[in-house]
């Protein structure tokens, strides 16, 4: 665990004046995730892949689902993580998700977890949740290397690193 500390400790920037970390939230501090090297990525998926299987038990995912926005490569980590010895779960990007393409219909009562680098109000994972869930999907848990979201939601968000709050920023009318 201290290792993981020691990751995210070299990737975090602090600001005095918030800045922007998300279409409407703002925070003095920000993940610098791009940063992250290859080993430390992979760290850091062993241990959400660890988390995974423990919250998720007896019950475990045959797809991922990989959101939009990432630049990790975190989704591929975990599928192979996650997987039996020598093989990979599928990585569906969340994009591909159409009912009319055949892709919808290959999670179909399948278990997935829901894959993003960093979550930070819930927001696109709410959405994606619910559409993964319409198609037929049974969604175990929702997995990153950083939460920032403080809540329960509908499933356990499951993440290597818990970030510093955001604040919400008021919508405009």
């Amino acid at each position: 665990m201290d290792q993981i500390k020691e990751i995210f400790l070299k990737i975090t920037e602090r600001y005095s004046v918030p800045v922007r970390v998300g279409s409407r939230c703002e925070a003095h501090s920000f993940y610098r995730v791009d940063n992250l090297t290859t080993e430390d990525v992979e760290v850091c998926a062993g241990y959400v892949a660890d988390r995974v299987i423990k919250v998720c038990s007896p019950n475990l995912p045959v797809k991922i689902i990989n959101l939009p926005g990432g630049y990790t490569g975190l989704a591929d980590w975990l599928s192979r993580e996650l997987a039996p010895p020598g093989e990979e779960l599928e990585v569906i990007p969340f994009g591909k998700l159409e009912p009319a393409n055949g892709k919808s219909a290959s999670i179909r009562g399948v278990n997935v977890v829901l894959v993003s680098d960093v979550i930070t109000t819930a927001r696109s994972c709410l959405e994606a949740h619910t559409k993964v869930t319409m198609l037929g999907s049974t969604v175990l848990c929702w997995a990153s290397l950083v939460d920032r979201t403080f809540g329960p939601g509908p499933v356990p968000l499951v993440a290597a690193f818990t970030g510093e709050p955001v604040t919400m920023l008021e919508e405009l009318p």
